[in-house]
């Protein structure tokens, strides 16, 4: 994670904790909150628009990920907390097999001997194509070779 990104996303949860209730805000310890307000960006800026719920909000991948364990360790109740750790299990798991997939060892020697079949076939293919000299130009190199020797 790149520091600039990190301190553009602390930015992004100090503008929305100023627009949580109260007594959310007041779960989350002043610890937290103070290192927020101290680490955030000065140059970055971005407005939060009231219009728009939280998940339409155009938010860096980063407060995405930081406002998920906000909320979970200290916002939600028991319930919601069993809930989303749910979701976010199944999420890791579909994660966790799409990289299965995508990098699996035996697919990939796989698709590296049907890759080296095919070239094999396309070298097997391929014919050396002999370059005939047309008998006016070995005339031609003949009398060059002479004048210039």
């Amino acid at each position: 994670m790149e520091n600039v990104e990190y301190m553009n996303s602390l930015y992004q949860i100090s503008e929305i904790l100023k627009y949580i209730t109260p007594t959310l805000k007041a779960r989350i310890p002043k610890k937290i909150i103070s290192y927020i307000e101290s680490n955030k960006s000065k140059d970055y800026s971005w407005k939060i628009d009231k219009t728009l719920p939280l998940e339409k909000q155009e938010l860096l991948p980063t407060t995405k990920e930081l406002i998920t364990v906000l909320y979970k360790d200290y916002m939600c109740d028991d319930i919601s907390r069993l809930k989303l750790n749910k979701v976010l299990k199944e999420n890791q798991i579909k994660y966790e097999n799409e990289v299965r997939e995508k990098y699996n060892p035996d697919n990939i020697f796989k698709e590296r001997n049907k890759s080296y079949e095919t070239n094999k076939r396309t070298i097997e293919n391929n014919e050396i194509v002999s370059y005939k000299e047309s008998f006016l130009s070995k005339i031609i190199n003949k009398l060059k070779s002479y004048f210039y020797k």
